[in-house]
């Protein structure tokens, strides 16, 4: 029995890499303690400050808690890494190095966690500012990747600096590939100052119907290269923001109302005072109808004498924008058209050609004998 006691405390007392076993088994047993503690303090802590957040209005807490947990936690595993690796003798290269990685560790982590606080940060900034009209959703969105882009660029070099790595001269040293990329990068950004454009020209947002020369459809997302628009084939294209700053935009969704444009071609056989009736009908049902817009030009007459037709304008607007709604209205007036002329006894006219044939029962005239 004493043999084996003394084998333990031999044992507890070697060394491996200059470092004892019994410093070994103290530091491991406080890197587990603060894992216990990281567990302890998810679920007694940020728990019950969760439970808190849940019950307010605003869901800006919940998202900023749920950024910082995480980083949170894994601060209890860098602080029992430091600690437990503090109480180990390590020669002084493997100290330096230590200690860097700690320092790293930190960086990390501040970095870490202002990267992922910055959407909930967003959206306060985005309350405040909106105040003053200056903050729409997709300029939000722009700031929250910038932003990160930012956090992620000057995290990485703290990390490389901490290392002796000198970020400056490394970009330095690979100047012709940085003249390359920056070759390359033109389109990403003529895309992006499009996109800066089209945030502070407000000419559309999300869920705008716009048209351009290239596409139609519904906008779904503005990004920092390319704004993503379903068509109303339900396909999904990404479309250059350069592109779209650079021509011309048809918003449809900023309609205050929507225009009917058509011409009724009204047979020959069609007397004036047929005409004069159904333009006198047709302008009153404009006037009296529910889907008009009354406060808009209405322009009903008849226009030109065609090869086929006598034709007749019809042009207003109506009160929806909305195109199924608009359609719809439409279809009630064109029915509604063509009752007035077939109560009037007029006739639609239709593309038609007179073909006028000669005498042939005539005798030919001969010459003289």
């Amino acid at each position: 029995m004493l043999e084996l006691w003394d084998q333990a405390v031999a044992v507890w007392n070697s060394t491996l890499w200059q470092i004892s076993f019994s410093q070994l088994m103290i530091s491991a047993a406080i890197f587990v303690g603060f894992f216990l503690l990281r567990r302890l303090f998810s679920k007694f802590v940020l728990s019950r400050i969760g439970a808190l957040t849940k019950k307010t209005k605003t869901q800006i807490d919940d998202d900023l808690l749920y950024a910082v947990d995480e980083p949170l936690k894994f601060t209890f595993v860098v602080i029992g890494y430091a600690i437990s690796t503090g109480l180990l003798q390590f020669p002084e290269n493997v100290s330096a190095i230590n200690e860097k990685v700690i320092i790293s560790l930190i960086t990390f982590i501040l970095f870490w966690t202002a990267y992922r606080a910055i959407a909930p940060l967003g959206m306060i900034l985005s309350r405040l500012w909106s105040v003053f009209g200056a903050f729409s959703e997709e300029l939000q969105g722009l700031f929250v990747k910038v932003t990160k882009t930012l956090i992620f660029i000057l995290g990485l070099a703290a990390i490389l600096d901490e290392w002796g790595i000198n970020v400056t001269g490394f970009v330095a040293s690979i100047g012709l590939v940085g003249m390359a990329v920056a070759l390359a990068a033109r389109d990403f950004v003529a895309n992006l100052f499009g996109g800066l454009t089209i945030f502070l020209d407000k000419a559309f947002q999300k869920g705008d119907w716009i048209m351009t020369p290239h596409i139609e459809g519904t906008v779904e997302e503005i990004g920092l290269r390319a704004t993503k628009i379903r068509t109303f084939a339900d396909a999904l294209e990404s479309m250059p923001n350069g592109t779209l700053a650079n021509n011309e935009i048809t918003n449809w969704s900023r309609m205050n109302k929507r225009r009917i444009r058509m011409t009724i071609g009204l047979e020959y056989r069609t007397s004036r005072d047929q005409i004069e009736k159904i333009l006198a009908r047709l302008r009153d049902y404009v006037k009296t109808s529910e889907d008009v817009h009354q406060y808009s030009t209405q322009l009903i007459h008849m226009v030109e004498f065609n090869d086929s037709s006598i034709d007749i304008l019809l042009y207003y607007f109506t009160k929806t924008t909305n195109w199924g709604e608009w359609m719809q209205a439409r279809e009630t007036h064109m029915l509604e058209f063509m009752r007035i002329v077939e109560e009037e006894g007029a006739g639609f006219a239709f593309p038609s050609r007179s073909l006028y044939m000669e005498n042939t029962d005539a005798k030919p005239i001969l010459p003289p004998q």
